[in-house]
């Protein structure tokens, strides 16, 4: 759209018509899961209220400012990020925004910055972003970029437009990776079930040679975890330290692999996710009840809340893993 890769085109020629029409607000909230484009879709966003045409639809994609949008060189279009070696955005990164807010464009008719990871905003920040948000000079617009608006305080969200960006349906998300990746054609049933709406995810995979082998993996442990006692759990620990960096995905593995065993306790084998895998879960389907997978499904969940807590990946691997084992 536009030559910007978002997801929702309906929704954003809904806020570009509001540019157009003289209608759009100062503040914006976009919420939706990791891997829906939402950065993509906030700097289609920025390149149309900055854009400088005075006919015709916008972003125009010719005038000076939509050309250095596309470049990401805008000067009235300023990234806000988490800086490398911290956790969170700093409120010092915040009250930067704040007094260069009070500078005007450079050339085009707004000043637009993108917050991204906005849910690393600690509410001192928050607090820091208050008086600038409630009081915005006029050519300003913020957009704030969130997984989850929850994260944010209820004085920040009222005074900006949330939208929500959905994931996407099973057939859309098949469309999208069958036009951009044709050589996968054979991988896509998997890659739509396991990502569950969410394009930017499956695109992550593809592009990820050790994926398919870390995945491969973890359905040993798990075999491990669930039938081979207390050991495992010490297993399960060494595995997930050794790929810590990826830690996120292994519980959403296991956590997969146990929605597949159910489904195949239940007798629903058309509703299993990982097809590629079926021999290997349905010898382990047969080792244990519904009642154990139920409960190991839940405390791999629990896992990977712990994990957004920045909690160390192994102590939450062995934990989960000596939990499932109790008996």
């Amino acid at each position: 759209m536009h030559g910007y890769k978002t997801f929702h085109e309906e929704i954003m020629n809904g806020l570009i018509e509001n540019v157009q029409n003289g209608s759009s607000s100062n503040a914006y909230v976009f919420e939706g899961a990791k891997g829906l484009n939402k950065h993509e879709s906030a700097r289609l966003f920025a390149a149309a209220l900055t854009c400088m045409s005075h006919g015709g639809s916008i972003p125009c994609g010719i005038c000076r400012s939509c050309t250095e949008s596309a470049a990401n060189s805008n000067p009235d279009i300023i990234y806000v990020e988490k800086p490398k070696d911290k956790k969170t955005i700093p409120v010092d990164t915040i009250r930067g925004v704040n007094t260069d807010a009070a500078v005007k464009p450079f050339s085009a008719p707004r000043k637009v910055y993108i917050i991204n990871e906005g849910d690393l905003l600690r509410t001192e920040a928050q607090n820091a972003f208050l008086k600038t948000f409630e009081e915005p000079p006029e050519y300003a617009v913020f957009i704030i970029v969130v997984q989850s608006a929850s994260s944010l305080l209820p004085t920040i969200l009222s005074r900006a437009v949330t939208v929500r960006f959905p994931r996407l349906s099973d057939e859309l998300t098949s469309k999208i990776l069958l036009e951009r990746h044709p050589e996968e054609e054979k991988r896509i049933p998997f890659l739509v079930n396991f990502c569950e709406g969410i394009p930017g995810r499956a695109e992550e995979i593809i592009n990820d040679g050790e994926f398919e082998e870390l995945r491969g993996e973890s359905l040993n442990v798990l075999a491990k975890i669930m039938t081979g006692g207390k050991r495992a759990a010490f297993d399960a620990e060494d595995f997930t330290e050794k790929n810590k960096e990826k830690a996120g995905e292994i519980f959403s593995f296991w956590t997969s692999y146990l929605r597949d065993i159910l489904a195949l306790q239940c007798g629903a084998f058309d509703r299993t996710i990982n097809s590629d895998k079926l021999p290997a879960l349905r010898k382990l389907s047969g080792r244990f009840d519904a009642k154990t997978t139920v409960r190991a499904a839940e405390l791999m969940i629990e896992g990977l809340q712990m994990l957004d807590r920045y909690i160390k990946p192994s102590a939450v691997a062995l934990r989960c893993a000596l939990r499932i084992n109790i008996k």
